[in-house]
């Protein structure tokens, strides 16, 4: 993906183009994920809690009706993470472990997005981490 500004005022969002399922990793990605909901939904576990499958509903079961539907109901759910990943090589991050942008002077990234993958869990804590290792290193260098 990729952001663009739209005008010179710095207060007017950027243009954020996520490309989503642009690759066949990402389509063949959620291809997987969407059957293997439908393999756990299917469990006897599960069966004694689900009434039936609302969405996409039943009757989408060819691999090209799955995939139309992700394409029309895949979104980003709470916080994208890893849009400016660290990392010492240039060519695969966008900062460094000092969270500076690589070939720029004075600009950093610090929030979830210099994570290098995904984490686990909820992204607040560790969103947190790293503001505050970033303002012990802004302060130590003061």
């Amino acid at each position: 993906g990729h952001l663009a500004l739209r005008s010179t005022d710095p207060l007017q969002a950027p243009r954020i183009v996520p490309n989503s399922l642009a690759t066949q990793h990402d389509l063949d990605a959620m291809f997987a994920a969407a059957r293997l909901v439908r393999r756990l939904a299917a469990t006897p576990a599960f069966q004694a809690v689900i009434e039936r499958e609302i969405t996409p509903g039943p009757a989408v079961q060819s691999a090209a009706d799955i995939m139309d539907d992700i394409a029309q109901r895949a979104s980003t759910v709470f916080h994208p993470v890893s849009t400016c990943r660290m990392g010492t090589d240039p060519r695969q991050a966008v900062v460094d472990a000092q969270l500076r942008v690589h070939g720029l002077q004075g600009l950093r990234v610090i929030d979830a997005s210099v994570f290098p993958t995904l984490t686990s869990g909820n992204t607040n804590a560790p969103s947190i981490m790293v503001g505050e290792k970033m303002a012990d290193i802004l302060k130590a260098a003061a």
